[in-house]
């Protein structure tokens, strides 16, 4: 049974990667001519050029790995079943559903590998990209990130709010503090005025300011310090986000991202539903499966393989489309955060097992 497992996954892996790469070098050759205007007149070396373009050859292979899975489960299983091997190994007296699985397992493999090339490997060689891209193409070598921000509002934990009229990120220093503190029922409870802080050993050290506290009955007493130190758990750093492509980020990171971006009050839906997508593409490989197989049993025996590429790219455009109207539904706030990204691997999963079902052992 062994050799007829290895026997089926080469006769799918070797599609599987051709195709892969095929797709791959389309879209590269396709993004060459697309800026080739700017790589002659910035009078780039043509070897920057293809570092450029090679190190982002792994994201475009990612970008379109599930028709590439779909189109070589077609192209393989319905050429076995084609030459009547399928057949064959139902005479022999192996049962279908085990070959089926391997498909299943391998579809699992594939996510996985998805999964870890997502977060090892695609964010180290889309920052080089970018690097190659503002430094060696465009030259943009003094681009950095502003040291100065003004009018920033953030929220702090236990109902805390803090905004700063000016920061500088690299002196460690800021002026015109106001720090909010509410009780569960969002009533202030404390409200601080500070002239300027300094940041130094972890902590902030505050001047001139006041202290007011208010009691349940809307009376409140005030106290003046020169300075005082404050423990707000914030680098200077943390104050403000850099935008960031989530592809460049790791889960970790891209975590971290996230909070930030709420700590400063803005709206993180859209990378909230990315970052759960991240684990939702681990099981779009077996749904693929799981529709691929009984279509290339049936149909793509029948027809051959420019049917099973027509059906692999309706597929692809009703998923994709399915999942921009989800992503769409989350970022406006009609589904939730997490059904917005898991909605179409759902749906096509209930599909998947309809047409599993249908298989004629």
């Amino acid at each position: 049974m062994i050799k007829i497992y290895t026997y089926i996954s080469k006769q799918f892996l070797k599609p599987l990667v051709f195709i892969s790469f095929a797709f791959g070098f389309i879209v590269m050759i396709s993004e060459f001519f697309r800026e080739m205007s700017m790589y002659m007149e910035l009078k780039t070396p043509f070897f920057t050029v293809i570092e450029y373009l090679l190190l982002n050859l792994p994201w475009w292979i990612i970008q379109v790995f599930a028709v590439s899975v779909l189109l070589a489960l077609l192209f393989s299983l319905g050429e076995l079943a084609k030459r009547n091997e399928i057949i064959a190994l139902k005479a022999s007296g192996v049962n279908l559903w085990r070959i089926i699985s391997l498909f299943i397992i391998l579809g699992f493999c594939i996510g996985m590998f998805d999964f870890s090339m997502r977060e090892f490997v695609i964010p180290h060689t889309i920052v080089k990209a970018q690097y190659v891209r503002k430094v060696k193409i465009k030259k943009n070598i003094s681009e950095k990130f502003p040291k100065e921000h003004k009018n920033i509002i953030i929220t702090l934990p236990q109902n805390s709010r803090m905004s700063v009229g000016y920061l500088n990120i690299e002196n460690g220093y800021m002026r015109d503090i106001i720090i909010d503190e509410y009780n569960d029922k969002y009533h202030l409870t404390k409200n601080i005025v500070v002239g300027e802080g300094f940041y130094k050993n972890g902590v902030w050290l505050l001047k001139n300011g006041v202290i007011r506290k208010f009691d349940n009955n809307k009376n409140w007493n005030e106290q003046y310090f020169e300075s005082k130190i404050f423990d707000f758990s914030v680098k200077p750093e943390d104050l403000v986000v850099k935008s960031t492509r989530c592809e460049q980020m790791t889960l970790k990171t891209f975590k971290k991202y996230i909070q930030k971006r709420q700590m400063l009050g803005e709206n993180t839906l859209e990378d909230e539903i990315e970052y759960n997508l991240r684990f939702a593409n681990v099981f779009c490989h077996i749904i693929v499966m799981m529709i691929g197989i009984p279509f290339a049993l049936g149909l793509g025996r029948k027809f051959g393989k420019i049917i099973s590429f027509t059906f692999a790219l309706i597929f692809s455009f009703i998923y994709w489309a399915i999942q921009d109207v989800s992503i769409s539904l989350g970022k406006n706030q009609v589904i939730d955060v997490l059904l917005a990204a898991w909605l179409p691997t759902v749906l096509f999963a209930v599909v998947g097992i309809y047409l599993m079902s249908r298989i004629k052992k």
